[in-house]
């Protein structure tokens, strides 16, 4: 999983390295008066992810800022890119979902032994019974003893 994030964080790197550079490019092209590069292919690049290289090659080069479409078009891109983020910030959220490799050891072992019902009034009951913590869908979990609502009840006290 650490592989794919820091190779997805090289690409966004090289993308928007790759924008800024061809921002500079289109420039130079500008100037002398030579082949530019489309402007569908600088707003594609920013769509894709390289939003940043597009705004910052945009300031550097002073390119294409007084251009009133363009400059709406990649303020959409952005727009659209921080929608995305934020619904799928939202919607794969887990409370509780970066968990240490001690507690995905707990989860998959309580997955792998019988289930038994069990009802404890308290965390201190949970304690005392050698239970505490006790993770959501184990016996005795309810969310009233969950004070978080992390799926982890009778959490053990750290530093109180």
């Amino acid at each position: 999983m650490v592989a794919y994030i820091l190779t997805l964080m090289l690409a966004l790197v090289v993308l928007n390295l790759w924008t800024f550079v061809l921002f500079g490019w289109d420039k130079m092209r500008a100037e002398q008066g030579g082949w530019r590069v489309s402007e569908a292919s600088l707003l594609s690049l920013a769509l894709i992810g390289g939003i940043g290289g597009a705004y910052a090659g945009r300031a550097f080069f002073r390119h294409k800022t007084r251009k009133k479409s363009f400059n709406a078009a990649l303020q959409y891109v952005g727009f659209f890119q921080l929608v995305v983020l934020t619904f799928c910030g939202v919607y794969f959220y887990e409370p509780g979902g970066l968990s240490t490799p001690a507690q995905a050891e707990k989860v998959q072992t309580f997955a792998q032994r019988p289930q038994t019902s069990a009802y404890y009034r308290n965390c201190a009951d949970a304690r005392a019974a050698g239970a505490a913590p006790i993770y959501r869908g184990e016996p005795g979990y309810r969310s009233s003893m969950d004070g978080d609502n992390d799926g982890i009840a009778c959490e053990p006290y750290r530093g109180r």
